[in-house]
């Protein structure tokens, strides 16, 4: 079995979206979108992605973080960087 077939992130970011409540499940749905463009991107065609595109993603990754790091302090406040 390959790296490819195992649940690793899809798995990780259904988790944290159900965990997160709406805004993790709004941005875990938007990750989801990346990764099938991305995964159309690698397989099917190249620079289909705008800059905006990257710089809306990286937005929405920092979003994420303080999300994700804001749930940690509040719940395992031991686990806090």
């Amino acid at each position: 079995m390959s790296l490819a077939t195992l649940p690793g992130h899809q798995t990780t970011f259904e988790a944290a979206g159900f965990v997160l409540g709406t805004a993790g499940r709004q941005l875990s749905d938007y990750f989801e979108t990346c990764r099938r463009k991305r995964n159309v991107i690698d397989y099917d065609s190249a620079e289909v992605t705008t800059e905006s595109q990257a710089a809306e993603l990286l937005e929405k990754a920092a979003q994420y973080q303080e999300l994700v790091e804001a749930w940690i302090a509040k719940n395992h406040p031991t686990y806090k960087a």
